[in-house]
């Protein structure tokens, strides 16, 4: 195990402590896959929990812990939620473009067989419906990382790094 993974291991183990009782914790983005940077990477986590969950107390135990990367980028779903379905977007709170939530779980029920357990699948036509979103929003504001991951995923059915799009 690096530095890095035993760092972003610990940093996982402390959010979990933070929310109490989770059924899983999936850790999505770079770390997924591939290219995760501790210095420049955000970690993108995904936190499935039984109900009773309380967002509120949840935001204000994660607001009192340090984040050891660029940023922490949260999502809690209940047991049973279809994504963009969630109970706790962290730290940037509703108003995010649905496409990311749909985005995110379409690439881990391809890679982690657990996710389909827990959440409820986004289907292929729904994915490709994020990704032409993606594009469309990347392109609208230059962003040409996310419009080459867009568009390779939109003409080949894989999603590539961000440093593959480079």
């Amino acid at each position: 195990m690096t530095v890095a993974e035993a760092q972003l291991e610990a940093y996982v183990a402390e959010v979990v402590e933070a929310l109490g009782p989770v059924e899983a914790t999936f850790v999505l983005g770079s770390a997924l896959l591939g290219g995760f940077d501790p210095a420049t990477s955000d970690l993108d986590l995904v936190v499935v929990v039984e109900p009773p969950f309380d967002p509120e107390a949840a935001r204000a135990a994660l607001d009192e812990l340090p984040v050891p990367f660029r940023k922490l980028e949260l999502v809690v779903y209940r047991v049973g939620a279809k994504p963009p379905a969630y109970d706790l977007n962290y730290p940037d709170g509703d108003g995010e473009p649905d496409f990311w939530f749909v985005l995110d779980a379409a690439i881990a029920q391809e890679r982690i067989g657990e996710w389909l357990e827990l959440l409820e699948p986004v289907s292929a036509e729904e994915a490709r419906a994020a990704a032409a979103e993606l594009l469309r929003w990347a392109e609208a504001r230059g962003e040409r990382v996310h419009a080459a991951r867009a568009r390779h995923y939109l003409e080949h059915g894989k999603w590539i790094t961000k440093e593959e799009a480079r």
